[in-house]
């Protein structure tokens, strides 16, 4: 009589998953969920957040079942966890120092842009950037990815993400150049 463990259970749900199987996923779901959620919770304090993030693995998982190999279930949902928890608190470091770049804190509380829409304004430059150097100008300042990291996650050379992220940078600042002026100008 052969013995029936969780592996062997997650195996099979791998197997019922990758083929569509969505009982198979809500067992798996059901499973997972609450201990997923309470680990990113121990990164992120903030149970809001961290169920956003658990269920964007899952609906990832779900989405792109045909294209994963996945040997352990449990190993793989907890490092997609810690790593989507570690990017989510890169992302909002990096959201923090740009708007502290845009909006620095000189003890002054009454201080304020004559345009209150400069983060929009940047936003709505950066929307602009043809679409993958959009993609790789977001990745690295806002998320805080290396270059080698946007290389091997856009499947594309170093070279390449540099030079994007130089013609990224020059268009950013000659497009801004007029919200600088007028910054500039408060300050005199």
């Amino acid at each position: 009589m052969s013995h029936i463990n969780d592996k062997n259970i997650d195996e099979v749900l791998c197997v019922l998953i990758k083929k569509g199987d969505t009982q198979a996923f809500e067992k798996m779901f059901r499973k997972y969920y609450a201990r997923l959620t309470a680990f990113a919770h121990t990164f992120m304090h903030d149970l809001d957040l961290s169920e956003s993030i658990v269920q964007s693995i899952f609906v990832k998982l779900w989405e792109k079942r045909a294209q994963y190999e996945i040997t352990s279930l449990q190993s793989y949902l907890m490092i997609a966890v810690r790593n989507s928890c570690h990017n989510e608190l890169k992302r909002q470091k990096h959201e923090l120092n740009l708007k502290n770049m845009v909006e620095p804190d000189y003890g002054i509380e009454t201080f304020n842009y004559p345009d209150a829409g400069a983060m929009q304004q940047i936003k709505d430059v950066i929307e602009q950037l043809p679409e993958q150097r959009k993609k790789i100008f977001i990745l690295n300042r806002i998320d805080g990815f290396k270059y080698r990291e946007i290389a091997e996650k856009l499947n594309l050379s170093q070279k390449t993400v540099e030079a994007q992220m130089g013609k990224a940078l020059k268009f950013l600042k000659e497009n801004l150049l007029e919200l600088k002026k007028q910054v500039y100008h408060i300050l005199l």
